[in-house]
């Protein structure tokens, strides 16, 4: 047909001379296809070979050009890369790169390469040695290119596709092709020959059983000539070890909690290498500190003395800081840290331990506490000083400045610390007394009509005198002979 055209794939292995690369020998290149680009029943992506992860065999159960143009229809809602004719003739429909709907299971089309054979599963005629070759030439190829081992477990048929809820084969629908029929051990047997792998290679994951927790030993077990292994984890590439024995310390704190995928990639030259896988558990307890000697909001006056346990793994060093400011490392169990609040403000203070494990985790413990007020000493009340002694002063007095007396008047005097009070009429003693209250009866009647000085002289125990003058006027009307 004018539309078929013959694709040479030689491409692949000029771009590889170019790039210095080491091209497999000759029968372990693709074999003759013809393209015939199907539309609408594929999704496009941009897979890499590595990223494939099976070849599926599958069976038209009809006629060859009738299934190719069946695969290309999009009404049909299905397609795979490739088909073989019983003759050995090839038609590619899909590119390798995208994904064909040939599974009935979406995460197997996403990682697989479908291959679809002229034929009936339960058909009499079986499967003819053009199909078994030329399918196997292209397997091979196929399977150097994403560097998939060559066996039962990569290599599969729709049969050992598994369903997509889990509870059974043969994809969505339950196919059972490419049936008993199809010789497993003549088919794999030329595909390994083809690939120019007949050497067995072994490549073996080797960790502990059970459970893993901390940092694990893994090592790859190898047998043949194999000069290099890639350790992987759930498909990411932890390391290359290109020397023998192959090992990689596996922490298993970076991991979470759960299964995981460690994946051995053994290579032993170009298009000579195994693979193999180990799902393992990973059960890591988690690693914290627990402490003895303070508890947290305590109030504390004395020397505390801290005693720190690791649990989950081992510790190799403990930090202790009080208040950010490290004061002491240990790297030793038993974790003992003292502390001293006695040069210390009262108030809040944070107590911190900060423990590294073995396996490279991190645990703190704080602890804030409080340093009360220290005790003062109360200050001596101060001695009372005595009363300072009273001064001699004259109060008052019961008569006053420019008041007008007649008649007899009582004299009264009001004296602080006085001993002896005396009554003196303008200059003349009239009196004295020598206990308050301090009186004199004055008759003004005997008096001159006119002012008169009135002096009140009061005297202190010492000696010492005060005076208190007021003028007082006597009425004439009151004169008289001065007889009382």
């Amino acid at each position: 047909m004018a539309s078929l055209r013959i694709s040479r794939l030689l491409l692949p292995v000029a771009i590889a001379l170019i790039a210095g690369a080491a091209v497999p020998e000759a029968r372990a290149l693709r074999p003759p296809v013809t393209w015939l680009k199907g539309e609408g029943n594929y999704t496009k992506a941009h897979r890499s070979p590595q990223s494939l992860e099976r070849i599926v065999v599958h069976v038209t159960e009809g006629a060859f050009w009738g299934s190719v143009s069946w695969l290309k229809n999009p009404r049909a809602h299905a397609s795979s890369h490739f088909i073989v004719s019983r003759g050995g003739k090839i038609v590619q429909l899909v590119h390798v790169s995208d994904i064909a709907w040939h599974a009935g299971n979406w995460r197997t089309n996403v990682q697989s390469v479908g291959i679809e054979h002229e034929g009936f599963t339960y058909g009499p005629d079986g499967f003819t040695t053009a199909q078994y070759r030329n399918s196997a030439k292209l397997t091979a190829w196929l399977a150097k290119r994403a560097l998939m081992p060559i066996d039962r477990e990569h290599i599969i048929g729709h049969a050992d596709v598994p369903s997509p809820n889990g509870r059974g084969r043969g994809g969505a629908s339950g196919h059972t092709d490419p049936g008993p029929r199809w010789n497993w051990q003549r088919y794999l047997s030329l595909v390994r020959s083809y690939a120019g792998t007949r050497a067995r290679l072994t490549v073996v994951p080797v960790v502990r059983p059970g459970p893993l927790r901390g940092v694990v030993p893994w090592r790859a077990k190898t047998s043949g000539d194999i000069r290099s292994v890639e350790f992987s984890i759930d498909g990411r590439v932890v390391r290359v070890d290109r020397r023998a024995p192959f090992s990689y310390r596996l922490n298993t704190t970076k991991l979470g909690n759960g299964r995981h995928v460690l994946e051995v990639h053994g290579v032993a030259g170009p298009g000579r290498y195994d693979i193999a896988r180990r799902t393992v558990v990973v059960d890591n307890k988690t690693f914290a500190l627990t402490s003895a000697g303070a508890r947290p909001w305590t109030k504390v006056r004395r020397p505390v003395r801290l005693l720190v346990r690791p649990w989950g793994a081992r510790a190799a060093k403990m930090t202790f800081s009080v208040d950010g400011r490290r004061r002491a490392v240990d790297r030793r169990a038993p974790f003992r840290f003292t502390w001293s609040p006695a040069r210390t403000k009262p108030g809040r203070h944070v107590l911190e331990v900060v423990a590294v494990s073995v396996d490279g985790r991190n645990a703190t413990r704080r602890i804030p506490v409080v340093v009360p007020p220290r005790a003062t000493k109360p200050k001596p009340e101060p001695k009372p000083k005595p009363p300072a002694p009273p001064v001699l002063r004259i109060v008052s007095q019961s008569v006053a400045d420019g008041q007008t007396a007649t008649g007899l008047v009582v004299w009264r005097v009001d004296a602080v610390a006085a001993a002896r009070v005396e009554f003196l009429v303008d200059g003349v003693v009239r009196g004295a007394d020598v206990a308050a209250p301090y009186t004199l009866g004055w008759n003004a009647s005997a008096e001159t009509p006119g002012e008169h000085r009135l002096t009140a002289r009061a005297f202190g125990k010492s000696g010492k005198a005060v005076e208190a003058t007021v003028t007082v006027t006597v009425p004439s009307e009151t004169g008289g002979s001065g007889a009382p």
